[in-house]
């Protein structure tokens, strides 16, 4: 009797969890579509043909696909989710750890996409009208923007990070966390991981530890977004691991 009520509920948080998905997948773009149009207004046609606008050195198109494919790869994890909670059947003692873990994970979408959004606009807002032709430059400056060199330099460190976890080397990926956020501390999830590795450290000191794949799984559901789509597939796998 337990155990075909636990069935029954398993179904039930499945289909809300996959009714959640199509309600993301079928809104969250439109939504962003019209945030873009009401943000740009005349700049949609600069958007469309050109595929980029610049405003103050950020790439605005570049930014919109950067946000579209993180978010897409963040919903490829909550089917994860998805599929871990449909394959544990009746085990009761997985399932709600999946459920707060898609929980966890609808959570952060949301937020990493209003964050994204809001500074897209805030850089539309703070746009001033372009110089008239006789102020530009006669040649664009040689040097690369300053913030376009800290947020290659963050990346790259971040990047060191998550494959420092692939490797399982608790120590080489404490100190890549702790260089990407030295150089731009609210650069995605860098400095959390950061806490999260010190939190688990010494359960990671062996190779093999159980602790790894829960490492993973926490870094899936919370601290995912940004992270480069080749690493995400290794963590994803390892995160499976967990449940």
């Amino acid at each position: 009797m337990a155990s075909e009520a636990g069935k029954t509920l398993i179904g039930k948080d499945y289909v809300l969890g996959r009714l959640v998905l199509d309600y993301i997948r079928a809104f969250m773009w439109p939504l962003v579509a019209i945030v873009v149009v009401l943000v740009y207004q005349n700049d949609v046609r600069t958007l469309i043909f050109e595929r980029e606008i610049d405003v103050f050195g950020v790439r605005i198109g570049a930014k919109v696909e950067q946000i579209e494919s993180q978010a897409l790869a963040e919903i490829a994890d909550v089917r994860v989710l998805l599929e871990a909670q449909q394959a544990s059947g009746s085990d009761n003692a997985a399932s709600p750890q999946i459920a707060e873990d898609i929980d966890a994970k609808l959570a952060n979408l949301e937020r990493n996409l209003t964050r994204e959004i809001a500074e897209v606009q805030s850089v539309q807002q703070t746009r001033r009208p372009p110089p008239p032709p006789s102020a530009l430059p006669s040649r664009a400056p040689s040097s690369p923007p300053a913030a376009d060199s800290i947020a290659a330099r963050a990346k790259a460190a971040e990047r060191r990070g998550f494959q420092a976890l692939i490797d399982h080397d608790v120590a080489a990926a404490i100190k890549a966390f702790d260089n990407a956020r030295s150089i731009w501390p609210d650069y995605n999830n860098v400095a959390e991981i950061g806490q999260a590795l010190r939190r688990f450290e010494s359960r990671l000191q062996d190779p093999e530890s159980p602790m790894w794949p829960q490492l993973y799984r926490e870094i899936l559901t919370r601290y995912s977004w940004g992270m480069p789509e080749d690493l995400r597939i290794a963590i994803r796998k390892g995160a499976k691991k967990a449940y």
